[in-house]
């Protein structure tokens, strides 16, 4: 009889060991999810895309690198033309937008910040062929040889760079739906400049990508 209770006594020990065991086990493989949470997120950013449109065309802009505000662009050659287009501009210039805080040109004056003279990207869809365009140009006396060949997923074009003192503005035209996208990129070699890089040419792929498409449905 002793024997007997010596042996329950035993097996009963054993199925709390193991059970212990199991527990410690389970907890190992299971950490405190309370603790790596904050970190999963941190390597997990999402950036702040904004979708907008350009005629039938669509490009996407990251809100915390750029801002999006609405300006006069003038077009090339003359300059006398213009119309309301969407401007991207670097979010730390943007936030000095209507402080007397900048200086455009050559003066070096202190003037108030605005959008049309910032760098940036400009966006428009004009309303006449690209052959009209280029004809401007050389009723202006600009050959050739001061326009080069640009190609955006299908759409081809030509570009133009007025620059001045390590600043200026690149204009492409490209030709699409027998009308015409102008994108104006205005720089000024500052490091705002430069840290935006990437940002605009995100912005150039996906108006590409929505180029290709369109050129898809129309085939």
């Amino acid at each position: 009889m002793a024997r007997f209770h010596n042996m329950v006594q035993l097996r009963y020990a054993l199925a709390i060991a193991a059970a212990s065991l199991a527990v410690a086990s389970c907890g190992d493989s299971r950490p405190d999810t309370g603790d790596e949470a904050p970190d999963t997120a941190a390597t997990q950013p999402t950036a702040a895309m904004q979708t907008a449109t350009l005629g039938p065309f669509t490009y996407e802009f990251d809100q915390d690198a750029l801002t999006a505000a609405d300006i006069e662009l003038r077009i090339p050659p003359t300059y006398e033309e213009s119309m309301p287009v969407t401007k991207l501009i670097p979010e730390a210039r943007a936030q000095q937008l209507g402080e007397q805080a900048c200086r455009y040109g050559e003066s070096g004056e202190v003037s108030e910040c605005n959008a049309r003279q910032e760098i940036g990207l400009a966006l428009a869809l004009l309303p006449r062929p690209i052959d009209e365009y280029r004809a401007a140009f050389a009723d202006e006396d600009i050959g050739s040889t001061d326009l080069s060949p640009v190609s955006l997923d299908g759409a081809d074009g030509f570009a133009f760079t007025a620059e001045a003192e390590g600043g200026g503005t690149d204009y492409r035209f490209y030709s699409i739906e027998n009308r015409t996208i102008l994108l104006a990129r205005r720089f000024d070699g500052s490091a705002d400049d430069a840290e935006t890089d990437e940002a605009m040419d995100d912005v150039m792929r996906s108006l590409a990508r929505s180029f290709e498409e369109q050129l898809e449905e129309a085939g």
